[in-house]
């Protein structure tokens, strides 16, 4: 047989729960408060469009044309990448070290 139920009005909260509950209140209301601040973006057919207000990953580079000074480039023969590890760039150095890995000699 099923136990009876308590209903939450009766049930005790603790200090714990009463400022979680407080913090969350906050957080939607600082949400909400954020959304009405800066509008709902609309799309190009006249509907309310999401949009993701932050990318995610590392920022671009300041770099204008992403030009990278040539003592920062990859050693690599007509690469234009910035080297960040060993003198290549990232995508030379993951292949350098997957061939390494394959057993070949280094370079």
């Amino acid at each position: 047989m099923a136990r009876p139920r308590k209903e939450l009005s009766k049930v005790p909260l603790t200090p714990t729960m009463v400022n979680w509950a407080e913090a969350l209140g906050d957080a939607i209301g600082r949400g909400v408060l954020r959304a009405m601040n800066q509008g709902m973006p609309s799309g190009a057919n006249g509907h309310n469009v999401m949009v993701a207000s932050r990318r995610r990953g590392r920022p671009p580079k300041a770099l204008a044309g992403n030009m990278v000074a040539a003592d920062r480039r990859c050693t690599m023969p007509e690469c234009t990448r910035e080297q960040r590890s060993k003198g290549l760039c990232s995508a030379h150095y993951q292949a350098e070290r997957r061939r390494l890995l394959a057993g070949g000699k280094p370079a």
